[in-house]
């Protein structure tokens, strides 16, 4: 172990292979050639490409058209994942597999839902990416189970079993999943942030973008409560928000009950998310003019309507999101900060890249696909 305040070699080491697997993501050129290109092309472009030519090369013989390059992508997306695990070190290794122990919970869910609403095993395999704890061969092992109780069954070893255990006999009511879900990550984040709070290189940073990333998960939560098809009590926001975010629960409480303008608008603009959208639609809309006032007038007239935020303006609030983590990472290049800055950053190539192959496969247009894209 390093004395205190000294670097270890082997933690610069693994920052500095990040940082230079950061510049071989795709740059918006990239995108915008792949855009005008066919499917076939795509697929001989990516095959040409390092940073998937092998994915491509093994499984050209099993797959097709946009199936295969979504599988080429999303084994290169996990692969990325367990290639973190291999190189980084020490406090480096254990924050980053604690981080992608979220792909646990998506992977579950994914199964729990597939399987209790008999989704062929295929489409649910295509949503599975094995790169937290639950490794591919467990993973296949669930696919193979007939209901959700088994499946649960099976899960008696993971760590957030406990979670489960409650809501073994209710597996398939309706609305059970979206509850299960909820206390995942509440879980997810608390073990998360308690482990930064432990301190090391980068943690107090890492525990600042956390709180920023839970405050963001809990405004679309409520946003998407408001609108959903029946009408939710206070005790909802209990269940749904996820603590330890900048914003206190209590606001949450207290805008879910807001129905005059005036006091939304004035609630609104007490959050740390307001810059934050201010930003992004002002980005967005290429508006230098937009203000926090306007930002929380668009929030109003969506939540007034019991609409879902709009999706340009969702994307524009992830591209803040992911440049947050970024300029983070600088500020502390020898943290677990450009780990994780370029995980997100590789997800959201492998989504962008899907997003085309989805696209094109059913003939969308190319500025439709674009709204999907994040860079």
């Amino acid at each position: 172990m390093a004395p205190s305040g000294v670097i270890a070699p082997s933690c610069i080491y693994a920052c500095t292979r990040f940082r230079v697997r950061r510049t071989k993501l795709l740059p918006r050129e990239d995108y915008l050639r792949v855009m005008r290109m066919s499917i076939p092309e795509i697929v001989a472009y990516f095959g040409r490409q390092e940073e998937y030519s092998q994915e491509i090369a093994e499984l050209v013989h099993e797959f097709s058209g946009a199936q295969l390059i979504e599988e080429a992508v999303n084994r290169s997306l996990a692969w990325s994942f367990q290639h973190a695990m291999a190189i980084a070190p020490g406090d480096l290794r254990t924050l980053t597999g604690e981080y992608l122990n979220r792909w646990d919970i998506a992977n579950i869910m994914a199964i729990l839902r597939g399987t209790t609403h008999d989704v062929p095993q295929r489409q649910i395999r295509d949503l599975l990416i094995p790169a937290g704890e639950l490794d591919s061969a467990l993973l296949d092992r669930l696919l193979g189970l007939a209901t959700c109780g088994e499946v649960l069954e099976e899960l008696r070893g993971w760590r957030l079993y406990p979670v489960l255990a409650e809501y073994y006999r209710i597996c398939g009511e309706r609305g059970v999943f979206a509850r299960i879900e909820n206390e995942l990550y509440k879980h997810y984040y608390a073990g998360l942030l308690g482990l930064a709070a432990s301190g090391c290189s980068g943690c107090q940073e890492l525990i600042a973008y956390l709180r920023f990333e839970i405050d963001i998960t809990n405004m679309k939560n409520l946003l998407r409560l408001r609108c959903a098809e029946e009408a939710c009590d206070i005790t909802a926001i209990d269940r749904t928000m996820v603590p330890g975010g900048r914003i206190p629960i209590d606001l949450f409480r207290r805008l879910f009950g807001i129905e005059t303008e005036g006091e939304f608008v004035s609630i609104f603009l007490q959050t740390d998310i307001v810059p934050v959208l201010t930003r992004a639609v002002r980005e967005l809309r290429e508006d230098p003019d937009f203000s926090s006032s306007d930002a929380a007038e668009l929030v109003w007239q969506r939540w007034h309507q019991h609409r879902r935020p709009i999706h340009e303006v969702e994307m524009a609030v992830t591209r803040i999101r992911l440049r947050e983590l970024e300029s983070l990472s600088r500020r502390h290049p020898f943290s677990v900060l450009p780990v994780l800055a370029y995980l997100e950053r590789k997800k959201y190539e492998v989504a962008n890249l899907r997003a085309i192959a989805r696209g094109k496969a059913f003939g969308l247009p190319s500025e439709r696909i674009w709204q999907y894209i994040v860079l």
